[in-house]
């Protein structure tokens, strides 16, 4: 009995060695999801009753053991989102499957693509992975942007500061002046006008008034 115990110890640890030479996909749940504050992560978002989920499954084991076998550390992760709710409102899963690449905890980007191929979902997570994941050493500062900074990048503006803020309002001011100066110029005579002909009119009735 010793023996068939020390031979099925033995089988269980070749079970997962080899398992972890051929890939293995990470089982997350709302327990676990932590786990992925720390690396790169290619995250399936699936139900058990989603046929573009069943049909995903061998697809996405078959890129784990492709990004392990080209030395990839991008850890590949599936999650049950009909049974972990909250992991699923906290990265607003409303399809499935919904793929995401997670960075230091940061969601950095989601596959919209159609094509659910081997192929395709590999060259969308090397093009995500940094050099540093693909054991190349570390990242530039430019690989550390957040999800915000990458799904919608900003000009860099110049700050304001105490003199140009003194010469840019006078400026504006006139560029502003003269825009309106026509405006300006119909609004006075107008006006003026209006006062001219009302002292007019009071000096003529007065006039005509003295007469009779």
């Amino acid at each position: 009995s010793r023996e068939m115990a020390s031979m099925s110890g033995g089988m269980r640890i070749c079970i997962l060695l080899l398992a972890q030479m051929c890939g293995s996909v990470v089982i997350l749940n709302d327990g676990n999801m932590d786990s992925t504050e720390k690396g790169e992560w290619a995250v399936d978002f699936y139900a058990p009753w989603c046929a573009h989920c069943r049909a995903l499954e061998p697809v996405w084991n078959s890129v784990d053991k492709m990004l392990k076998q080209q030395g990839s550390h991008v850890k590949m992760a599936k999650l049950d989102a009909t049974l972990n709710p909250s992991s699923a409102k906290k990265h607003k899963i409303k399809a499935y499957p919904t793929i995401l690449f997670v960075r230091d905890g940061v969601v950095v980007a989601e596959y919209g693509s159609d094509s659910r191929d081997a192929n395709s979902l590999l060259r969308w997570i090397r093009n995500l992975e940094t050099k540093k994941s693909r054991g190349e050493g570390g990242g530039g500062a430019s690989e550390k942007l957040s999800a915000k900074d990458r799904r919608s990048p900003q000009t860099t503006r110049k700050p304001m500061t105490v003199s140009s803020l003194v010469g840019y309002y006078p400026i504006k001011l006139l560029k502003d002046l003269i825009r309106s100066a026509p405006i300006l110029a119909c609004s006075l005579s107008a006006t003026f006008g209006g006062i001219v002909g009302i002292f007019t009119g009071v000096v003529w009735a007065v006039h005509v008034k003295k007469i009779a």
